[in-house]
């Protein structure tokens, strides 16, 4: 399906004092493979271990980050993402998860985002990878630079996806590149532009297809998170943490969570909240 550039609209959340995000999650057929996308803010532990399966659950924090974040799995993992860094859990046929903060107190910053499985993966066996934002390939133009998190030869993505963080000086322009078949979208993360005559600003996502490539023009310092991939385009069925390709996979997930298939992770004393996914 191709169509024009258009503007996303978040939706708005947050949970106590410690944790706030807009996020992106309709219309799906315009970010697959990508389910969700959340720009958070995380100060204090909120969420309660929990089940994830069907998809990949990626964190990345952003240079500004504050502080970084334990990601810690029902796999045996307990990992520090630093900021800058790339924290992707590939939760398969299910684990358990939690992440909160390193240092309560201060702001964690990045980006939570929830990428489909093709059916063929969908109960693979679990896994983690990670990279350093040393290890994340970096480009420059006239006026324009970027970080590719994911989506290069650095970690081997279960399918085509990928997300770049690019930074636009004020009066410069960027052309965000799709491959024949992919489409995407990137949200400003700060700053205002203007792309195919629609204005752009902070807690906005502009959908994208091509080609040709849409130009994106930045009225003043202009940060984009921009997403592409191929999209599955296949059936999803999804249940609070689980997403799977039909009913019958979603019951079977939910027994293995809930007979201890997922493994077992202890909660911290902290109270937290559990997520709904």
């Amino acid at each position: 399906m191709s169509t024009g550039p258009l503007l996303l609209q978040p939706q708005k959340h947050r949970i106590g004092s410690g944790f706030q995000a807009e996020g992106w999650r309709e219309p799906l057929e315009l970010l697959d493979p990508f389910i969700t996308v959340d720009h958070f803010r995380m100060s204090e532990a909120v969420f309660a271990p929990h089940p994830h399966a069907g998809f990949s659950a990626v964190t990345y924090l952003f240079d500004d980050s504050a502080t970084g974040l334990v990601s810690r799995d029902s796999l045996g993992g307990e990992h520090e993402i630093p900021p800058g860094g790339l924290h992707w859990t590939l939760a398969g046929r299910g684990l358990m998860h939690d992440e909160f903060p390193i240092e309560t107190g201060r702001e964690a910053h990045g980006l939570q985002v929830f990428v489909n499985l093709p059916a063929t993966q969908k109960l693979r066996e679990p896994g983690v990878m990670r990279l350093d934002a040393a290890q994340m390939p970096r480009h420059a133009g006239e006026g324009w630079r970027t970080v590719q998190v994911f989506g290069g030869s650095e970690l081997a993505l279960p399918w085509p996806t990928a997300l770049s963080i690019v930074d636009i000086e004020a009066g410069a322009a960027y052309e965000p590149t799709l491959a024949d078949g992919e489409q995407g979208f990137a949200i400003v993360i700060h700053g205002r532009g203007q792309a195919a005559g629609l204005s752009m600003s902070a807690g906005q996502a502009l959908s994208m297809s091509g080609p040709p490539p849409v130009r994106i023009q930045a009225d003043e310092a202009l940060r984009l998170a921009c997403f592409s991939g191929r999209p599955l385009r296949e059936p999803l069925v999804r249940h609070g943490p689980f997403a799977m390709s039909d009913e019958g996979q979603v019951v079977a997930a939910l027994q293995r969570f809930q007979t201890g298939g997922m493994g077992r992770l202890c909660a911290l004393s902290t109270p937290r909240t559990t997520p709904n996914a």
